[in-house]
């Protein structure tokens, strides 16, 4: 069983540093919380809006990721 089918709302996840995106990663090595499901890619381990941390360079925002983009964060990771 793979680590992205463990994915779920409320689930605090991390966006990979390597990803398969044309025009390079987006937003690569943010923490944030799944707040919603896409009904697409549901076959491939689905599509996710997480809405991703503010750091001291960037505000909060809700970002749409594949789940192999994805993976589980550690917890005490913030």
């Amino acid at each position: 069983m793979s680590e992205s089918s463990n994915i779920a709302i409320g689930a605090k996840v991390m966006v990979k540093r390597k990803q398969d995106r044309l025009g390079g990663p987006q937003y690569p090595g943010r923490i944030g919380v799944v707040v919603r499901e896409n009904m697409f890619g549901r076959e491939s381990g689905g599509y996710w809006y997480v809405q991703l941390e503010a750091t001291r360079r960037a505000k909060q925002r809700i970002a749409l990721f594949c789940a192999k983009e994805l993976e589980l964060a550690q917890e005490g990771t913030s």
